[in-house]
């Protein structure tokens, strides 16, 4: 997971993003080089004989496909949270679910909670009755390292 936090000429703003160890092409040339490799260990079964390989062999690159597919939907997932003079922002997209929640920085109170049965910790931004998770994208060490940034720029306790 990557967090980068940069100064705005109005603010600050905070970015977090899932780590992809392939690209785009990177999960194309895999699933090339996977097809390749089981098409021919099937070919290569069903010229002994043993062709009940083969649906199996489609049954496994189609989940493949469909793992890879699901990984590439989330390539474009993101969380950014932005305090400006007045305004606190928080965008979050997952898929194609974007959503997006303004707060007042001087009536947003920062929660780092661990609940019950839960491995990990909850970043959460609340104010006036709404609650907003942050962070749900980072590891607990970054998670800890943007509660404390955030608190110094809220001024929340």
């Amino acid at each position: 997971m990557s967090l980068v936090a940069a100064r705005t000429l109005s603010g600050r703003i905070w970015v977090a993003r899932p780590n992809h160890s392939l690209s785009v092409a990177g999960r194309r040339r895999l699933f090339v080089a996977t097809a390749t490799a089981s098409g021919l260990i099937a070919f290569a079964f069903s010229c002994f004989g043993a062709w009940p390989v083969i649906p199996f062999a489609g049954l496994e690159l189609a989940l493949l496909w469909w793992a890879l597919l699901r990984t590439e939907s989330a390539a474009d997932d993101f969380e950014t949270i932005t305090l400006e003079s007045g305004h606190l922002t928080i965008e979050k997209r997952h898929g194609a679910r974007v959503e997006r929640h303004e707060f007042q920085p001087y009536w947003a109170r920062l929660q780092y909670v661990k609940p019950p049965g839960q491995n990990g910790h909850r970043l959460l931004i609340s104010s006036h009755g709404k609650q907003v998770e942050v962070g749900s994208l980072l590891t607990e060490e970054q998670k800890m390292a943007l509660a404390k940034e955030l608190k110094q720029n809220l001024g929340a306790v």
